[in-house]
């Protein structure tokens, strides 16, 4: 069984159009699992109808004080019952065959332990991919870490699904008064631990960038989530090749440890040393920041 797992937060608007999705799938071996992230509009109600109603899969409702996408990924790693684990954001919505292809993905596996998931690709909500999409050269998958995706062309945007008895082994780190941490920090450590995914050339996600989202709140979520941002550059250390672009994310690492007040984090980084000698080009970077808060987040 798959578990479908979304995590809202004052979504009431937009997740109709996420439960017409899972209603219409031809496949219905999966949970919707939620956790309603403090949500002070109609999610509640929502969520209080269509538990009541025979939807032909099950959908379990836990409700939380607003802590952030992360620690809900957290929770509901140990709450699901499927065996497999997809993220789908309340804002977003699946084909009608997503279920079944990522049932049919998994069981195409080999018995290898090095994959930890599979991968659909995401789309807009007519399920046409963004910037064409992937090209395998004619194949329909590609296994690949996290990591070696620019080698295989998979540099798009890409829907997850994972083990979830492993991915419960990469609890998402959280930082108090912080509400965000990307998920390549996750993803990256399952690659560097060896870990891989069937990625395949088929939309299987439809979403859309609405007002509110990441991409149209890039700068006030950077401020108020620095060390969310610091776990990013941190891990790209280990994979990041030239020494300049090591140098660009060790100096922006420092920056956001710098921002949150985490000094003594700068030492635990994956090259200490680096991340100690390069402290003054961080704490420039980090002025630097403050001057585009103010100026960004005012405008």
């Amino acid at each position: 069984m798959l578990t479908v797992f979304t995590p809202t937060y004052n979504r009431a608007h937009t997740l109709p159009r996420l439960y017409e999705s899972l209603l219409a799938q031809d496949c219905k071996d999966f949970e919707w699992l939620v956790i309603d992230d403090g949500s002070e509009d109609g999610t509640k109600a929502l969520f209080d109808k269509w538990e009541a109603q025979d939807n032909g899969f099950p959908v379990r409702v836990f409700r939380v004080e607003n802590g952030g996408k992360q620690r809900a990924i957290n929770r509901a790693v140990e709450l699901a019952r499927g065996e497999y684990f997809f993220i789908v954001d309340s804002d977003d919505a699946l084909t009608p065959d997503a279920v079944s292809f990522v049932l049919e993905a998994f069981d195409s596996l080999p018995a290898d332990p090095s994959f930890i998931g599979i991968s659909g690709v995401r789309g807009d909500m007519q399920a046409v991919p963004f910037g064409g999409g992937p090209s395998f050269g004619g194949k329909p998958w590609v296994d690949a870490s996290n990591i070696e995706r620019p080698r295989y062309g998979l540099c798009y945007d890409m829907a997850e699904v994972f083990f979830t008895e492993k991915l419960k082994r990469y609890p998402f780190p959280v930082w108090p008064g912080e509400k965000f941490t990307s998920e390549a920090v996750v993803w990256d450590r399952m690659a560097y631990d060896g870990y891989k995914l069937r990625w395949f050339d088929k939309v299987i996600y439809r979403c859309e960038y609405l007002p509110g989202g990441l991409t149209d709140s890039f700068w006030k979520i950077l401020k108020e989530n620095p060390m969310g941002y610091a776990m990013l550059f941190d891990v790209r250390l280990l994979s990041m090749k030239g020494l300049i672009n090591r140098l660009k994310n060790a100096i922006e690492f420092d920056a956001y440890c710098i921002l949150a007040g985490e000094l003594s984090y700068i030492s635990k980084s994956c090259f200490p040393v680096l991340t100690i000698v390069l402290f003054p080009a961080g704490f420039l970077f980090a002025c630097l920041r403050k001057r585009q808060f103010a100026r960004f987040i005012a405008d």
